[in-house]
């Protein structure tokens, strides 16, 4: 019996270019779009176990997709606490 005694390599900061080719061959912008988040979670799954070169970009996909798609379901969220602290018009403009 042999035991693995190496290090495991430490982990990689995504790379542009990788990212790049992940989303122009196994993750098309069209199909992430059109997918369940739990079908992307599992794509995503899928693809880390057979492409490890990618395990730092898939992530990235997964987050951006659940940014873009609570941006595009209408809630309406704080940006910041000043963005509602001043009214958009003063009362002199509203007389006038």
């Amino acid at each position: 019996m042999h035991l693995n005694t190496d290090p495991q390599a430490p982990a990689r900061r995504p790379c542009l270019r990788d990212l790049a080719r992940l989303t122009t061959t196994l993750l098309p912008p069209a199909v992430v779009m059109l997918t369940s988040l739990d079908e992307l979670e599992r794509r995503c799954q899928e693809i880390d176990a057979t492409h490890p070169q990618y395990r730092e970009e898939t992530p990235l996909v997964r987050r951006y997709e659940q940014q873009r798609r609570a941006a595009l379901r209408g809630e309406l969220r704080l940006v910041s606490a000043t963005a509602t602290a001043a009214p958009a018009f003063t009362e002199t403009a509203t007389l006038a």
